[in-house]
């Protein structure tokens, strides 16, 4: 699936797109922790950032092929 939105940390904040299979992300929420601490691994490998774990994630869409 490609899971879509905007990550923020403090003043920071970036459009993504990364493709990833986990089934607690669904459209408008990622439903455990461990999904969105994978979701933020994912986003920091594609755009090379470091974003923290803390960061939020809003909104969430979900495109499944």
């Amino acid at each position: 699936m490609v899971v879509s939105g905007k990550v923020h940390y403090k003043h920071h904040q970036i459009d993504f797109e990364v493709r990833m299979n986990h089934e607690d992300i669904k459209e408008g929420e990622i439903a455990s922790e461990e999904a969105k601490h994978e979701l933020i691994h994912a986003i920091n490998r594609k755009f090379r950032v470091k974003y923290p774990l803390s960061s939020t994630i809003d909104p969430v869409h979900v495109r499944t092929f």
